[in-house]
């Protein structure tokens, strides 16, 4: 977000403030209830930093999006500078294709009774009006050749207890950020009076059966894998859930009774303690319930520097929401609007999509009185949506960035045993979202530089200062990776396709630093160590082009490989030539982006959507942020309802 040009000055003092902060440890508190987390209490990370309950600030200071470019000169440590971005690459959603459910073989099957016959009858007429994507439209014709067209839900004329078990599911899903109504058979208008909605007419009761069978195989499938694909959201999403298969859940459900139902589609969720977690909370939310706080009265607006006797109550309601630390402030200030407030104040319009402009007015004061600004039902719903993309069996170890917080933990069996912050893409060229295994450990890594940076860099400081590359640790090689002298190049004439080559030998000012950690994927990403280590201080650290540099990458080798610490110098500082080493055991590793998440300890956090992902999901689900309670939208033209498509 851009801000006006007489701000500026102020926005960089203040910046230059926060990141100059301490980051001493705090006094243990009392560990508050999942209430307060929810609602307002403040999470102390590693160090002492605080993040925020509702709004997601991240340690160290407060919010400007991570949107900056990086600064003149920077691209130098960036190896991937010459990688294109793609944009925000969000894209509008396209379900996936539906078909009419039939299958014109039918037409010449025999069945033993009437009710299997109106089943048959209505899957070998081509104009029926059940609709579902192609897998599960094979599924629910074979399940019910294979049993000889014998209905699953209805009996005597009318829906059975089973029937309305499933209805009680599909009608409470919106506990799982999901919308019943999707799940409706045509044939229904809602959850309640099955029973007249058929009135014993046989075609009807057709429709009923093999509609509930279709909204169950439906509802089953996106609650394993998810409401959407992935990669129809965004082009940086590169996730490949994997549905419950449409044979097996039939069979399944066929098996179910009555009582047991509901636990079958619960074994379908996420197992991650993330995700009752973020369930509970979501429930929370969707009872209306807020922490109670004074509101800050109504006055004029106020500026940096002037005093205002509401400025007590703003200081008190930024520090609930996690926009600033509490600090003692002296008596003769307490009154005036400081640099430290309105650093925060901006943090807190930059969330709530105001312009940043530090001060204290109607329209501020508005969303300060607002305990649902930032939007913590739409992080929650998103963020279990994208759980649902994650592989069901993760693995008992295995690294988990979240890019949204800025963060990289290591996980053995549900429990963080390690953890550092990290710095990710720039919106504008994000860090996919995918997963894959580490195998290696790169030890003195070198850098090839891109021929860009070559052009428009080290061209301009070699025709000034012949020197410059040896003494900053290049070396020149031809094309065939012999060295040759950096004298030899005419730097004025090197044209847009340099016939040599420039790298940057291992070392501390080396734009990877000293380790990099391997995990090929088709997106060149890899994580690495930086020598911009002051980066690491700022809030919400987008600066990369794509790969994930990591601030304490010598603890991180020593958890991968299983090495003291001690190893891990002396594999950096006894051979300073590059080398690699193979880890003992891949270590799976997921590239994830949740804005609302949860510690070891069920603490909840919501970070900032700063890749604008999650309004990529709630445009798709046609979500009203505005609404009280999940939403019923009305079917729309191509939008998905029962896993039957109205066109």
């Amino acid at each position: 977000m851009h801000l006006m040009s007489k701000f500026a000055p102020k926005l960089l003092m203040g910046l230059s403030l926060v990141a100059l902060l301490p980051t001493a440890a705090e006094a243990q508190q009392a560990r508050p209830n999942f209430f307060d987390l929810l609602f307002g209490a403040q999470r102390h990370g590693p160090n002492g930093a605080q993040n925020n309950s509702l709004f997601g600030t991240q340690p160290d200071g407060q919010s400007l999006y991570g949107h900056q470019n990086l600064t003149p000169g920077m691209e130098k440590f960036d190896p991937e500078y010459q990688v294109p971005g793609l944009g925000m690459g969000t894209v509008d959603y396209i379900p996936p294709l539906t078909v009419v459910v039939f299958d014109p073989s039918f037409t010449t099957l025999k069945t033993d009774n009437p009710d299997a016959e109106s089943i048959r009858a209505l899957l070998a007429d081509k104009a029926n009006p059940l609709r579902a994507q192609d897998a599960e439209r094979k599924a629910v014709l074979a399940f019910y050749k294979a049993d000889g067209f014998k209905p699953m839900w209805t009996e005597s004329g009318k829906p059975t207890a089973k029937a309305e078990a499933l209805l009680k599911v599909i009608a409470s899903s919106g506990a799982d950020g999901m919308q019943p109504k999707n799940y409706t058979p045509e044939v229904l208008k809602g959850y309640e009076n099955a029973d007249a909605a058929v009135l014993g007419d046989a075609g009807r009761l057709a429709r009923l059966d093999v509609g509930l069978t279709i909204a169950a195989l439906h509802f089953a499938r996106q609650l394993s894998a998810g409401q959407f694909e992935p990669n129809r959201l965004s082009l940086y999403n590169d996730m490949h859930p994997e549905p419950v298969n449409g044979d097996e859940a039939l069979k399944a459900i066929d098996g179910a009774t009555a009582e047991n139902l509901a636990a079958y589609f619960d074994s379908l969720s996420p197992t991650l303690p993330q995700y009752a977690q973020l369930k509970q909370a979501l429930a929370v939310l969707d009872k209306g319930d807020e922490v109670p706080f004074t509101a800050i009265p109504a006055g004029v607006a106020v500026k940096l520097g002037k005093t205002d006797p509401r400025i007590p109550a703003l200081r008190e309601r930024l520090e609930q929401l996690g926009f600033i630390k509490t600090q003692e402030v002296p008596p003769a200030d307490i009154h005036t609007l400081d640099q430290d407030l309105v650093i925060a104040l901006m943090a807190f319009q930059t969330a709530t999509k105001m312009k940043p402009t530090g001060i204290l007015d109607k329209t501020t004061l508005k969303l300060l009185n607002n305990n649902e600004a930032a939007g913590k039902r739409d992080k929650i719903i998103a963020s279990m949506e994208r759980m649902r993309w994650l592989p069901k069996n993760m693995g008992e170890r295995y690294v988990f960035v979240n890019q949204a917080a800025f963060d990289v933990h290591v996980i053995d069996h549900d429990k963080t045993v390690w953890q550092s912050r990290v710095i990710v893409g720039q919106p504008t060229k994000q860090t996919y979202a995918f997963y894959d295994k580490i195998q290696t450990v790169v030890f003195n890594p070198k850098w090839g530089v891109p021929a860009s940076i070559i052009i428009n860099e080290y061209g301009p400081k070699m025709r000034k200062d012949p020197g410059y590359l040896d003494r900053n640790g290049f070396i020149v090689v031809d094309q065939a990776g012999n060295q040759i002298d950096s004298n030899s190049v005419d730097w004025f004439n090197i044209g847009p396709n340099p016939k040599f080559g420039l790298q940057q030998l291992a070392g501390g000012e080396n734009a990877l630093g000293e380790l990099k950690f391997l995990f090929p994927n088709a997106h060149d990403i890899y994580m690495h160590d930086t020598p911009t280590k002051p980066l690491f201080k700022t809030a919400e650290r987008a600066y990369s082009h794509g790969c994930v540099r990591v601030q304490n990458p010598r603890e991180f080798a020593q958890v991968l490989l299983g090495w003291s610490k001690e190893q891990v110098a002396n594999g950096i500082e006894l051979n300073r030539d590059t080398h690699s080493v193979q880890l003992p055991q891949k270590v799976p590793v997921y590239l994830t982006y949740f804005t609302a998440w949860t510690d070891d300890n069920g603490q909840l956090t919501f970070m900032n959507d700063v890749y604008e992902r999650d309004a990529a999901i709630i445009k798709a689900m046609g979500y009203d942020p505005n609404a009280s309670k999940l939403p019923q939208p009305a079917v729309a033209q191509g939008a998905v309802s029962g896993g039957i498509i109205q066109n």
